[in-house]
């Protein structure tokens, strides 16, 4: 007769848990690899939004060039070139928050590895205690045996 392992219930919520953790460390992979293509594509559009604001400051330059002007219209021409370059500033932020964003996501992934890891030795250390059990129910099922084989001699005399 097969007896239960007293930890079986346990056992089965450990290994729930390191399912979870499994599951945990999959998203986190997947959110560090979406915070990294974040930080690409704000650098790529900050870069483009540099090489718009030389292209428009040039254009409203030569545009400004081939007419007479007035001081008003160079303080506008001033106050929008100073505008496109101010600009650049938000671009920088979209970066730099990309960034730290990408640094969460690594230490969030770092946790998550770290709860599977936790979870694993966890399931080790019951499954080598339920591995002991084993042997000990091993022996003592044989040694009824060995008892039960004594004890048949015994009742024939």
């Amino acid at each position: 007769m097969a007896r239960k392992y007293e930890l079986d219930d346990l056992l089965r919520v450990r290994g729930i848990r390191k399912d979870r953790a499994e599951k945990n460390l999959k998203q986190a992979q997947q959110l560090l690899k979406e915070a990294e293509q974040a930080i690409v594509k704000a650098k790529q559009e900050l870069e483009d939004y540099k090489i718009f604001v030389v292209k428009e400051t040039k254009r409203l330059y030569d545009q400004i060039l081939k007419k007479s002007i007035n001081k008003r219209e160079i303080d506008n021409l001033h106050f929008m070139v100073k505008e496109l370059q101010n600009k650049i500033f938000d671009y920088q932020k979209r970066v730099e928050d990309a960034i730290l964003a990408c640094d969460k996501a690594k230490e969030n992934l770092d946790n998550c590895r770290e709860e599977l890891r936790l979870a694993e030795r966890n399931i080790d250390k019951i499954e080598s205690m339920k591995d002991v059990w084993r042997e000990q129910v091993k022996l003592e099922e044989e040694r009824q045996a060995d008892a039960e084989l004594e004890d048949l001699p015994a009742k024939r005399r």
